[in-house]
């Protein structure tokens, strides 16, 4: 597998150069004590490692979610308590191996998602996303949805590393640089009052992910405005200081 995720990814760096000049200026960027060398390097593995990315995704055998007994644990001693629990990750390694989290879990699984202007497509990627139990919401829905359900513990997950544009979210600094960060998810937890934690994935052997939970905290209403979403980036950066090239740095981020 490591020389077909090679060739593809050196078919879309150096064929197809697929957002070359934004990754490569967001690598730069985030990683200023980096040589030029290690940059380059980072940058070259970091295609490598969206082709394998991009091949478990059209390979639905190959989207292999694990969940460690630790993590099982956590989230079951959170449902004991009835709490309303929503997990924050961010565009860092394969994503879409989550929406298979409700076949590790008795708790009911939701997420968040931003409809497609296309209704055909809409319904397709819905159906696709939600195939193994997750429900999808909206994020005019959410809300509504869990204060409604307010007695039953549940997961929301978030990606919470998009841009939410110049004028919202926190300016925070980010992979050192001042970046808006999305506080959707911070506002969401202290209405419902949840539990928050930090979900990192890693890549296990050739294909497939394990979960690595963190706390951020146990009951969102107790925490100063902001601290949810600052603890979440500082959580996010350490796993992206780690190991640089599984964060997707095509986006255009810093604008």
């Amino acid at each position: 597998m490591e020389h077909i995720y090679s060739t593809v990814g050196f078919i879309l760096r150096h064929i197809c150069r697929y957002r070359y000049a934004v990754s490569l200026q967001n690598l730069s960027r985030a990683l200023p004590s980096a040589s030029y060398s290690e940059v380059k390097q980072h940058h070259l593995h970091f295609y490598k490692n969206a082709a394998r990315i991009l091949i478990e995704t059209v390979v639905p055998s190959m989207q292999q979610l694990h969940v460690p007994k630790a993590e099982q644990h956590m989230l079951s001693m959170l449902e004991t308590k009835r709490k309303r629990i929503i997990l924050l990750t961010g565009h860092y390694g394969n994503w879409e191996v989550l929406n298979k989290l409700p076949k590790h879990t008795s708790i009911p699984v939701q997420a968040l998602y931003k409809p497609l202007r296309s209704k055909f497509w809409d319904k397709l990627f819905t159906k696709f996303r939600s195939i193994h139990g997750i429900r999808l919401l909206t994020a005019s829905q959410a809300l509504r949805i869990l204060l409604r359900e307010e007695h039953e513990s549940s997961i929301t997950l978030f990606i919470a590393d998009q841009f939410p544009g110049k004028e919202n979210g926190l300016s925070i600094d980010f992979l050192s640089q001042p970046t808006q960060m999305f506080t959707g998810a911070e506002q969401l937890a202290r209405k419902t009052n949840a539990s928050v934690l930090y979900l990192e994935l890693v890549p296990v052997g050739n294909y497939g992910w394990k979960i690595r939970l963190e706390p951020i905290c146990d009951s969102a209403q107790l925490t100063a405005p902001g601290f949810i979403t600052t603890q979440y980036t500082r959580k996010l950066e350490n796993s992206i200081r780690r190991n640089p090239t599984w964060w997707l740095w095509t986006h255009r981020r810093w604008k």
